[in-house]
């Protein structure tokens, strides 16, 4: 019988998020350790693993491993379903199953401590790398909106929160934790203070526009990255509407208006 080795990575370890991906060893390689420590995933010792709670309220950990012949099938896909976009959700034996096209496949199973994710084993490409950066984010957005911790495509410059499309971002998001007043991005984390730029990316605009707080809360709520048929959990609802009395909202302004 085989041994298997698990390596584990907690996410933001510093802050104790009970949040956590794993590994076998010996499918263990630099691209997917310098993914995670970008997204902020810190490698445990073996000391560490073995405290890992799996008792813990809003313990999740992410076993991800290479797809079966089968799982390979359905991770491909068909070449019609392009025009949709290579994302998709459906419901499998009454799981909620998230299938990133020619990268991988998540069964994202409600309030269950494990989840499992099979990758395209000949994954190598860049834009299947951004795919597996895509799906790590669903899986963070998820796992961490019990906790009312929100989740946005886009990045952070100069103290504000710019929000992109996904294509714009490469998969790169930022993650809002208004309880412990942080922020984290892929280049790292920064407090949270009184209050929040944003500058919207996503949807620019002729002339500079300032958003309503109406709209700062339809965006919060609508633009997340959490990817579910039950919408924003309650506590994430509860924090986009706090938030919004600190938030400044702007809409980038165009660059490729016609000079008339």
């Amino acid at each position: 019988m085989e041994n298997i080795t698990w390596i584990y990575f907690q996410f933001r370890k510093a802050h104790d998020y009970p949040v956590f991906v794993r590994l076998k060893s010996n499918e263990l390689n630099t691209k997917f350790t310098h993914l995670l420590n970008e997204m902020g995933f810190g490698q445990l010792n073996d000391k560490e693993s073995k405290k890992v709670q799996l008792q813990r309220v809003h313990t999740r950990i992410l076993t991800i491993q290479e797809a079966s012949a089968r799982l390979q099938i359905q991770i491909n896909g068909s070449d019609l379903l392009d025009k949709y976009g290579p994302e998709s959700l459906s419901l499998q034996m009454g799981v909620p199953v998230y299938t990133y096209r020619k990268v991988g496949v998540m069964g994202v199973p409600q309030n269950k401590t494990l989840w499992d994710l099979a990758i395209n084993p000949e994954i190598s490409h860049t834009d299947q790398m951004v795919g597996l950066r895509v799906i790590l984010v669903r899986y963070l957005a998820q796992a961490l909106a019990p906790q009312g911790v929100l989740c946005y495509w886009g990045t952070i410059k100069d103290d504000t929160v710019i929000a992109m499309k996904q294509a714009q971002s490469f998969g790169e998001a930022v993650i809002i934790d208004a309880q412990k007043k942080m922020i984290f991005t892929n280049g790292g984390e920064i407090r949270l203070g009184a209050s929040l730029k944003l500058l919207r990316k996503d949807k620019e605009v002729g002339h500079p526009t300032t958003m309503s707080r109406e709209d700062i809360i339809s965006f919060l709520s609508v633009s997340t990255c959490l990817l579910s048929f039950n919408g924003i959990s309650h506590s994430m609802k509860k924090v986009i509407y706090d938030l919004s009395s600190q938030v400044t909202g702007t809409y980038a302004v165009t660059e490729n208006l016609l000079n008339l």
